[in-house]
């Protein structure tokens, strides 16, 4: 059964609050926000606020999440969409705090690409660590 339109605009809002906080939390003001994404701040604002009567339009909902490094995948599940051989999935689960601030950092404009190679490398090579002990067993 589909989700009524309270429900849906409800679940979008807090997609996008959730969305907003963690590019707050990087440091981007709505300003940032609005240039990376090509979405302007009154209609992010209206989405989380929940104000809006018709689906928000789907090139801007992607933009928005390209924009904030974000699957639109997560925003189109938010607003009840699914693709007809699709059924709707479990959230996916938490991600480690830690893995977090990694995810973040590599995403920060501000973060000095230097430390960003860096970072890939070492991830690089726990990954190559990993396959080759799975490749072993």
């Amino acid at each position: 059964m589909p989700a009524s339109r309270d429900v849906t605009r409800t679940k979008f809002a807090a997609f996008v609050r959730r969305a907003l906080a963690d590019a707050h939390d990087r440091g981007l003001t709505d300003n940032d926000i609005a240039a990376a994404t090509g979405v302007g701040t009154s209609t992010f604002h209206r989405w989380q606020r929940a104000q809006f009567t018709t689906a928000p339009d789907l090139d801007k909902v992607r933009a928005f999440c390209a924009g904030l490094g974000i699957p639109a995948r997560a925003a189109v599940l938010a607003l009840g969409i699914h693709e007809p051989h699709e059924r709707p999935t479990e959230p996916e689960p938490a991600i480690d705090p830690d893995l977090r601030i990694i995810l973040r950092a590599l995403s920060d404009p501000r973060v000095p690409e230097r430390d960003k190679a860096i970072v890939r490398e070492m991830l690089r090579m726990i990954a190559d660590r990993w396959r080759r002990g799975k490749a072993a067993s």
